[in-house]
Formats: C-alpha cells, sequence, structure tokens
C-alpha cells in the first residue's frame, strides 16, 4: 500500500493478534520497505483453512492466531505474491489447545472410538 498505517476495528477469530494499530508501526513499515516484503490480510475462513490444513495434512495442532502466517503464506501463493519455487519458513507458534473451539469450527467435533486397538484398526481401515 502507501506505507499508512491506519487504525481498524479488530474483528477476528485469531483475538490474541487482533489489534487496531500495531505498537511500533513505524519500525514494522520500515522492515518490510527494506525487506522488500509485503503484507497480506487474511479473513477467519481463511484462518480456519489453515487450521484444518495443518491439522489433517501435517499433524499441527493449530490455534487461530498460530496458523495466520500459514493462511498468508497460502493466499500470496494464490495471489501470486510467491511461488512454489521460493523459500518460505512459516512459523506456527501458537497450539490448538488454546482455543479448542476454532479447531471445531474448522474441522468439526473429534472422532470418539472405543478405547482398544480393534476400535483403533476399524477406523484406520
Amino acid at each position: 500500500g502507501d506505507g499508512i498505517v491506519r487504525f481498524v476495528e479488530p474483528k477476528t477469530i485469531a483475538d490474541s493478534i487482533a489489534v487496531g494499530i500495531p505498537r511500533n508501526r513505524l519500525m514494522a513499515v520500515r522492515d518490510i520497505k527494506e525487506s522488500k516484503g509485503f503484507g497480506i490480510a487474511v479473513s477467519d475462513e481463511e484462518i480456519l483453512e489453515a487450521i484444518k490444513y495443518l491439522g489433517t495434512r501435517q499433524g499441527i495442532f493449530a490455534e487461530p492466531a498460530g496458523s495466520t502466517a500459514f493462511a498468508g503464506m497460502v493466499k500470496a501463493l494464490k495471489e501470486g505474491k510467491i511461488s512454489k519455487k521460493d523459500k518460505v519458513v512459516v512459523l506456527v507458534t501458537g497450539n490448538g489447545l488454546k482455543d479448542v473451539e476454532s479447531a471445531k469450527k474448522a474441522g468439526g467435533e473429534a472422532l470418539v472410538i472405543d478405547p482398544n486397538i480393534e476400535a483403533v484398526k476399524e477406523i484406520l481401515e
């Protein structure tokens, strides 16, 4: 954008990172410009998709704020801001146990089975 950070009313399931204006916004803008980087906004739906993907495909149980960076990477890839050839590191910092309700929204209720090996084998077949 234009490099101006404006106040917004944060409304997101990623409540632990929901801020109206970054505390050190001048440094953030400077660092983005110096690194030739960019920022990207993601919706709650994109965050929930990231939670589901990380949990079902990567074995990572992430809470909304922790999965937001991954959601941003997916969106940047879809929008052509990064490519599959780029080297990208995404840190998932928040454990899903901090916000189980959002995990339920993302992937539904957990599967409940009897506590024995036969039940496990049956569900895996």
